[in-house]
């Protein structure tokens, strides 16, 4: 199936996962981009798409499990190398089931970990991501 186009500045959705205080993360293979990396699940916003709507769909899509009650955590304008965007990373606390690996063609692992306690090889932004306090600072508007 071919992915739908993007825009040309990317914006990127995440969802922090996380079950009695510990983080669901995914790494990363086979995508020529940090590759061997682990990370939130999450992807690119689609033309049309809110980005509350994103995450949900994205954390569906790649972990197999539909995100509940998500609230945003915090917005990270990243510049790196030729990739320039927005991350919007919000978090979920209520999800049924048990995520994994549903792209196996993406990712090739998956852990739980703890906060402090992260794999020696981690998205360079995450930890400033679990530094900034929850956010509930900004509003979607949508009009035609």
């Amino acid at each position: 199936m071919a992915r739908p186009e993007r825009d040309g500045f990317p914006v990127v959705v995440h969802i922090l996962l996380e079950r009695d205080s510990r983080l669901f993360l995914l790494r990363r293979a086979r995508t020529g981009f940090m590759d061997g990396y682990f990370g939130l699940p999450g992807g690119h916003l689609r033309r049309g798409e809110s980005v509350t709507e994103a995450a949900v769909r994205e954390c569906c899509e790649e972990t197999g499990v539909v995100p509940q009650g998500i609230e945003p955590h915090c917005v990270l304008p990243y510049i790196s190398g030729r990739h320039q965007g927005l991350n919007f990373v919000f978090e979920s606390h209520r999800f049924e089931g048990e995520p994994g690996v549903n792209e196996p063609e993406l990712f090739d692992g998956c852990c739980w970990a703890r906060r402090d306690d992260l794999p020696a090889r981690v998205a360079p932004w995450l930890a400033d991501a679990l530094a900034m306090p929850p956010g509930r600072w900004f509003r979607e508007f949508r009009w035609d």
